[in-house]
């Protein structure tokens, strides 16, 4: 009918589908494949590293959780930024934000490989190719079928986790766990890069339009994803270290199927292998789901041609969004370089974070007027402390960040830069 208006996204989430979506992304390929490299950095503390990251994510969840209650739009970060910076500054940030997840999702992607390789002996850059066109695919196919799908491959996913625990639980104590190797540069080194496997919480944010009553469901389930997360993380970090000696841990390939087979045998090493590929496979498959959304909410906003944000009106996915991000994904994944990939997401993730900490503290500053539905506790002045914590926190573990990788990031950092004078009208940051 002429004068229609274009089809949208549709509210069929709830607050378990939520979390349930959120534990998803976050558990994968950082603790089942990274822990190993990580284990290299920090030797017995590697958990410590863990927690570091845990105090980042913490701090900026809340900053997250304050900003979606406030504005629950599909652009999430890209958003903030543009409300409380301008128009500019906020394609820079969902610049990041879209690279952030068409580099994430080929590095889990290569997690998947490296465990399905172990036990079929197939090529893992294939491999890594034919999952992102699987994922694609049920991402394709409508938001409620991505969340079914996340859903049981999250229990599955965390029943992995709880199985290595329990496995390695008879073994703490055989190693102090405090030793770090490396000393405090080691263990931040670890830190910036097991904070790889925190990633994902905050593009729950970019769920918003599809969650039911959001301004309260998306920071519940941020924060308790977040929460059930970091616990299996580090008690999984420290049963590894005290089942399997830090160094042999740092050469596996498949480090978790590893601690397994030394704990029990081989036939549950491969039963570990399996619910790793569930864990993988899942964090791939909400990346898809959750990054082309973000370039949906910019396009509504008109930070990116409108072609991205068009909805298929049978299936109630942004088509063409996730077209594109599966493109540049699979040509990431060509690269077959999981621990780089990884580093170069975690710059985009540092500078998402720095863009929505300091979009808090401004905020709060500049817009006291506008309604907070959740509000952060406790404020130094006008500033609330944790994103204080999360602001320093971004811009500290960078510091830490691979020196090829970072400068990769900061390239990328720049050409958004740059596009955003090419592609953005100079206009007032709130329109």
């Amino acid at each position: 009918m002429a004068g229609a208006a274009p089809p949208g996204l549709q509210r069929r989430i709830g607050l378990f589908g939520a979390t349930a979506s959120g534990v998803g992304i976050i558990l994968g390929a950082g603790i089942y494949v990274l822990v190993g490299e990580a284990a290299g950095l920090a030797g017995n503390g590697v958990w410590l590293a863990f927690l570091v990251s845990a105090l980042l994510v913490a701090g900026t969840s809340l900053s997250y959780a304050e900003l979606t209650s406030m504005l629950p739009e599909a652009g999430a970060a890209s958003t903030y930024a543009q409300i409380a910076f301008g128009r500019r500054a906020g394609f820079v940030t969902g610049w990041m934000d879209v690279s952030e997840n068409a580099i994430a999702a080929p590095a889990v992607a290569l997690g998947f490989s490296s465990y399905l390789a172990t036990l079929t002996g197939w090529d893992g850059t294939v491999i890594a190719i034919g999952l992102l066109a699987c994922c694609a695919v049920i991402v394709l196919a409508g938001v409620s079928q991505t969340i079914g799908f996340a859903t049981v491959f999250a229990l599955i996913e965390a029943s992995g986790l709880i199985v290595v625990i329990v496995v390695g639980l008879p073994h703490l104590g055989d190693v102090n766990l405090f030793e770090v190797h490396g000393g405090a540069q080691g263990l931040l080194g670890a830190s910036a890069l097991v904070f790889f496997a925190y990633i994902g919480f905050e593009e729950m944010a970019s769920l918003s339009e599809e969650v039911k009553d959001p301004t309260r469901n998306i920071p519940r389930a941020m924060l308790a994803a977040a929460a059930i997360s970091t616990l299996l993380y580090m008690l999984v970090a420290a049963v590894a270290v005290s089942v399997v000696p830090w160094e042999r841990l740092a050469e596996a390939d498949g480090p978790l199927a590893l601690v397994t087979r030394m704990a029990i045998s081989d036939r549950a090493a491969d039963t570990l292998s399996l619910m790793a590929l569930f864990a993988t496979f899942n964090t791939v498959l909400l990346i898809l789901a959750t990054g082309p959304r973000v370039m949906y909410g910019m396009a509504r906003r008109g930070m990116l041609p409108p072609a991205l944000g068009t909805v298929w009106a049978a299936r109630g996915t942004p088509s063409v969004a996730i077209l594109i991000t599966t493109a540049v994904a699979m040509a990431f994944a060509l690269t077959g370089d999981i621990g780089f990939v990884a580093q170069v997401s975690n710059f985009a993730v540092f500078t998402l974070f720095v863009m929505v900490n300091g979009a808090v503290i401004w905020l709060r500053q500049r817009r006291p007027e506008l309604v907070r539905p959740f509000r952060i506790r406790p404020s130094v002045g006008p500033a609330p402390l944790p994103a204080v914590i999360g602001l320093a926190g971004a811009l500290g573990l960078a510091a830490f960040m691979d020196r090829t990788a970072l400068v990769v990031g900061l390239g990328a950092l720049a050409v958004g830069g740059v596009l955003s004078f090419i592609l953005v009208p100079k206009r007032d940051g709130t329109t």
